[in-house]
């Protein structure tokens, strides 16, 4: 049975209404992470560069998280005490990594490479936001294929699929 074509787009025009409430409503994605990590205090504050702790972005497709060891070398004497110290403490002495709660993942069909955007002098903050503000970082942009095709327009780079698709 087919379905008269006013049907159709009142039906499309429907669900489009629907999505876009849920997504206006929606907070952005911040999930509570193992460690309550303060970006306000390591990147606003004490004014640490982003590859302080995810140095693998200058030279790798991921940007990386810092092991617990790095970590250490400050919180071994600044404010042990703290309760979220005393939680790192705990992974550093069981030798175990942070179970870090990834904010923004990508499908798996997207080969996006923070070395590519680093070496091109993309600021963090283009797809991260101003997380030297963030008590818990939020996915702050969508980063959907539109969201990455525009910013790529936007600065005269490449926007062949297989530049993202390969």
């Amino acid at each position: 049975m087919r379905l008269p074509a006013r049907v159709l787009v009142i039906l499309v025009a429907c669900a489009f209404i629907v999505v876009a409430f849920r997504s206006a409503g929606s907070k952005a994605y911040a999930p509570q992470q193992p460690i309550a990590f303060s970006h306000v205090v390591h990147a606003g504050d004490d004014n640490l560069s982003c590859d302080m702790c995810h140095g693998t972005a200058r030279r790798a497709p991921f940007a990386g998280i810092a092991p617990v060891e790095r970590c250490m070398r400050c919180h071994r004497f600044v404010i042990p005490e703290n309760p979220e110290i005393v939680k790192l403490r705990g992974f550093w002495d069981a030798e175990e990594p942070i179970p870090w709660i990834k904010v923004y993942v990508l499908p798996r069909l997207v080969h996006f490479n923070h070395e590519a955007h680093t070496r091109a002098r993309v600021q963090c903050e283009i797809c991260h936001g101003p997380v030297q503000r963030m008590e818990r970082v939020a996915r702050v942009t969508d980063l959907t294929m539109g969201w990455c095709v525009g910013c790529h327009r936007a600065r005269g780079a490449s926007d062949d699929c297989l530049v993202c698709h390969y």
